[in-house]
């Protein structure tokens, strides 16, 4: 990476998302193919990644201001309970239902050094979400959430990030080093720490609301510690700061 202190860099993706299912196998469970296209800009310093906003963009314009391009694409698969595809066992609880999209085909992602500019792939990127399509659903935001990890020549990575608007999907990615425990960490168990950091739930109404971008909480810092457990008298559980929700 360009920056010496790359891993308290958060690079935030923000693109479009275009899905492409067989026209004759449009069923959830049908594998189908995705493509993700947007520019990538580093949001450096921040290794409290409660610090790192979510990029501006024109309102009339497609893509965020950035010099660096993406365009990733690769398959879709339903996830099952405990990371089990469909294969005879269906979940019958929707919370333990997901979409992975294994983003490592397509062009790749630019990096910029110097007047230069080098294309790379992902050697591993697996992203979890609960809807291919923004939903607006208001009642349960998790379905905007979308979390990820994966491996390149630079090192393994964590991002999260959410749906918006436009099937738009914004995530920030942190770099870690090879000791960290989020690499190592099942993906399952990385995913609920992200839910238990970015989502709350309404007492008055019951909806489950996130936080607003996502990935502002303890989870995505560049120095990261097991979450403690939560107790009657504790149950904040942002893990970050200034929290805020929105409408999406």
């Amino acid at each position: 990476m360009a920056e010496d202190n790359w891993k308290d860099t958060l690079y935030i993706w923000d693109g479009i998302v275009k899905e492409e299912v067989p026209e004759d196998k449009e069923t959830q469970d049908t594998p189908g193919s995705l493509q993700w296209e947007g520019y990538w800009i580093p949001v450096t310093n921040v290794p409290d990644a409660a610090d790192a906003e979510a990029p501006k963009r024109h309102p009339f314009k497609r893509d965020i201001d950035a010099d660096c391009k993406f365009l990733v694409r690769g398959t879709v698969t339903r996830l099952y309970t405990e990371g089990e595809t469909n294969g005879g066992g269906a979940s019958t609880n929707d919370d333990d239902n997901f979409y992975v999209v294994k983003l490592t085909e397509g062009d790749g992602w630019e990096m910029e050094d110097g007047a230069k500019k080098t294309w790379y792939t992902d050697t591993t990127h697996d992203v979890w979400i609960k809807s291919l399509k923004w939903s607006g659903n208001q009642k349960d935001q998790r379905e905007s959430l979308v979390v990820a990890k994966g491996t390149n020549a630079f090192g393994p990575f964590v991002s999260v990030g959410w749906v918006r608007p436009g099937n738009r999907w914004t995530l920030a990615r942190r770099y870690l080093s090879e000791t960290d425990l989020r690499d190592k960490m099942p993906f399952h168990k990385f995913y609920e720490i992200v839910v238990g950091a970015s989502i709350t739930v309404d007492k008055e109404t019951g909806n489950k609301v996130l936080l607003v971008p996502p990935w502002r909480t303890a989870a995505m810092h560049a120095k990261y510690e097991e979450p403690a457990k939560e107790t009657p008298e504790n149950d904040n559980i942002g893990g970050g700061k200034r929290r805020k929700t929105v409408t999406m």
